[in-house]
């Protein structure tokens, strides 16, 4: 069945580049990294806890009664207290416990959103930090012992199928528009629209709506829900990222779909495909739904 489907996938288009020799190779590299990241000190299968804030001041830790609970095995009794305002946070650790940003032991530090994964703090097993989504605060984090990092046994693909790198036109959005995509929070955040990928396969043409995660992206998002989305593939569609496009085309690689961080944990807040990206195309290549061969 793979094979009669990806056999009809085109481009838009001649060919403009030959499929690298060492393409299966680059795949299974891009698939064991995948795999690692998976269960990092800070992947998402250690990831325990997604705790929303309210201003004030709070005791944090895993001894019953903190206002912030922590679940992870690894979390002290007591971590200390967070302050919380409109912006931001300050953690003051508790007496005895050391917690390092870097390769620095803090006291008192500031917590802000959005800090790159250096500055995230570390208490033994436990790593933690700050994000925003909308207007609310949250404390995200993660435990090297938690139950689902211990129980991973790797990542199921489908197999490479050169077929489904597909070299797609990317016709540019002018003016680019901002597209209001749904997360599953049920919030509405607005993302950068920079233009569409259109291909064909068996004579039929679709298209996926590229997106921007940030003003400085130097890659395209893709989020696509197909016709495997919900039996072997994970039902709220995959993720997709192809480089910046090049004399109007972008590679479309399917083969390096991934499954979005909620498909590991209920602690992510994944934003999800935009209608005009629900294919009726079965996609037969990428990330099979984490929980498939358990089914």
């Amino acid at each position: 069945m793979i094979g009669v489907v990806a056999a009809g996938v085109a481009a838009c288009g001649p060919r403009v580049e030959p499929i690298p020799a060492d393409y299966h190779q680059q795949v299974e590299a891009f698939r064991d990294q995948r795999a690692s990241e998976i269960i990092a000190p800070a992947g998402w299968e250690a990831l325990v806890g997604l705790h929303w804030l309210t201003p004030g001041v709070h005791t944090i830790g895993s001894e019953v009664g903190s206002d912030v609970l922590l679940t992870g095995p690894s979390a002290p009794a007591s971590l200390g207290t967070v302050t919380v305002t409109e912006t931001g946070a300050t953690l003051t650790v508790a007496e005895g416990v050391d917690v390092r940003r870097g390769e620095e032991w803090v006291t008192n530090v500031e917590l802000l959103p959005g800090a790159p994964s250096d500055d995230y703090l570390v208490a033994g097993g436990v790593t933690l930090t700050l994000i925003e989504r909308g207007e609310r605060l949250a404390l995200r984090v993660w435990d090297t012992q938690a139950p689902a990092m211990l129980a991973f046994t790797g990542l199921d693909w489908m197999p490479t199928d050169e077929a489904w790198r597909v070299q797609a036109r990317f016709e540019a959005h002018t003016p680019e528009p901002q597209l209001k995509i749904l997360n599953v929070l049920d919030e509405i955040v607005d993302m950068r629209n920079p233009g569409v990928a259109t291909f064909t396969v068996g004579g039929q043409a679709y298209r996926l709506e590229a997106l921007l995660e940030t003003d400085d992206a130097e890659e395209l998002f893709f989020m696509f829900r197909d016709a495997t989305s919900g039996t072997t593939t994970y039902g709220a569609g995959r993720y997709l990222y192809t480089a910046l496009p090049q004399d109007g085309r972008v590679i479309l690689d399917f083969n390096q779909a991934k499954n979005p961080p909620c498909a590991f944990t209920d602690f992510a807040t994944c934003p999800l495909p935009p209608k005009g990206n629900v294919l009726s195309l079965a996609v037969m290549a990428g990330e099979l739904d984490h929980l498939h061969k358990r089914r």
